[in-house]
């Protein structure tokens, strides 16, 4: 952590403005915070240049002794943890701005998304100093690396190759889009790319081919044995296959992506679900429009209409609409203590369903500090599971950074588009999936 790239931006009233208590507090515990994380970083520096200090190239490092490892560990624990908390009382300055009407909802959007990279990042830096925390502390605990753990050892083991930059995220398979079009049965006759015709499942209708997207319901790179294991157990189908996807219209895809319309059961009681309908949870979108004829209100209520006897994965499904109300959650959008209180009173889902496992339903809630536990529990209660893959809270919470950094990830790409020159790692990229027919809106005011 260099104390020197200090990307937190400053907050300074308007001249002669009157602030809003709210305001006025948030800015005062945020910049206590920052004064606590400052000093912080300085003792850690120190502490640092002591235990670890910097060689000349010829040099050779020496493992630092057990006592002082463990200091400078501990340390760093307290450090990254006081950065989370400093950077979501930045947010809340942030929202308290928003509505304050001192920022537009679009540099509100901004500055949330670079609080989200550092909170990230901050995790990511807490992660590592507990991994040496604990080989400081007693290196036989580590159960991580214990063989005999079989898949939940190989499972947690992936968090550490990830985190340590041993493991590249797989791309996204090529064929998943015809393979999509396969499975919900969406080709038009005498089917191409150029000039065929592909369903959608929300509007019903055929539309051009490039109009319509392979909408992933799960980002894409969750997946792999390990985070795919760590949310949804053991017998989750691969987050790669079609069972994964939706086509959508491609600007109902991008309100999909970024949780301005979520997709439930018609009926709660029904099992396995077959029917499934929109739900508008953003006022934003109901006057804006997805086609020239069209616009997002038409969306509410409406039931999905398949091709075939092929449906979505309901755990997919779930994730989905968990992210959703967590996301609004967030960013603070308006009416988002209506949806929750909508869907504590109204489970859509059928219960029980067993559709995450319960230490992540609760890590995922509570990624950015506190929520309503009530409504949290119930979830868990209602739709969580529990299974010989047991997760410490570090592991919990780290697993949980990493799919919000993949959900934020995502709902980037959802608003911007792909970038020129962006890390192909992980890019939606299949052939014939393009961007065209994006209306661009306010996506977080």
């Amino acid at each position: 952590m260099d104390p020197s790239k200090d990307n937190s931006p400053k907050h300074g009233p308007p001249s002669g403005a009157i602030l809003p208590p709210s305001l006025s507090g948030a800015r005062d515990k945020y910049e206590k915070a920052r004064s606590v994380s400052h000093e912080l970083q300085n003792a850690f520096d120190d502490l640092s240049r002591k235990v670890e200090p910097e060689l000349n190239p010829g040099e050779e490092r020496q493992e630092p002794d057990a006592k002082s490892g463990f200091e400078l560990a501990s340390l760093g624990v307290e450090l990254a943890l006081k950065k989370k908390e400093e950077i979501l009382l930045e947010r809340q300055v942030i929202i308290e701005e928003r509505d304050a009407n001192l920022i537009g909802p679009h540099m509100a959007t901004k500055r949330l998304r670079a609080s989200d990279h550092r909170y990230v990042s901050a995790g990511d830096e807490l992660w590592k100093q507990q991994q040496k925390k604990t080989r400081f502390d007693d290196p036989g605990v580590i159960r991580l690396l214990d063989p005999r753990g079989g898949s939940t050892s190989a499972c947690l083991l992936a968090l550490y190759k990830k985190c340590d930059g041993l493991e590249k995220t797989k791309k996204r398979p090529s064929a998943f889009r015809s393979d999509t079009l396969t499975y919900y049965a969406g080709k038009g006759s005498n089917f191409n790319e150029e000039s065929g015709k592909v369903w959608c499942h929300v509007t019903g209708k055929w539309w051009a081919a490039y109009q319509i997207k392979a909408a992933h319901i799960v980002p894409f790179f969750l997946d792999s044995d390990d985070i795919g294991e760590i949310l949804f157990g053991s017998r989750a189908p691969s987050l790669r296959r079609a069972g994964n996807a939706l086509l959508l219209f491609s600007q109902i895809e991008k309100w999909f992506n970024t949780y301005h319309l979520i997709i439930v059961p018609v009926d709660s009681t029904e099992t396995p679900i077959t029917r499934w309908k929109v739900d508008i949870i953003s006022p934003n979108i109901r006057n804006s429009p997805y086609s020239s004829d069209d616009r997002g209100q038409d969306l509410d209520r409406k039931e999905l209409q398949f091709q075939n006897n092929n449906r979505p994965v309901s755990r997919f499904m779930y994730f989905h609409f968990i992210m959703a109300l967590v996301h609004i959650k967030d960013v603070k959008r308006q009416g988002w203590q209506d949806v929750w209180a909508r869907y504590y009173q109204q489970r859509p889902f059928p219960t029980p369903g067993n559709y995450l496992r319960r230490s992540m339903l609760l890590a995922l809630a509570t990624h950015h500090g506190t929520a309503d536990m009530e409504v949290v529990a119930s979830w868990i209660t209602d739709h969580g599971f529990d299974s010989p893959l047991m997760l410490t809270d570090e592991e919990s919470t780290e697993a949980a950074r990493r799919v919000h950094a993949a959900v934020n990830k995502a709902i980037a790409r959802a608003e911007t588009g792909p970038k020129d020159g962006s890390d192909d790692e992980e890019e939606d990229s299949d052939e014939g999936d393009s961007d065209e027919g994006d209306n661009e809106i306010d996506m977080e005011g």
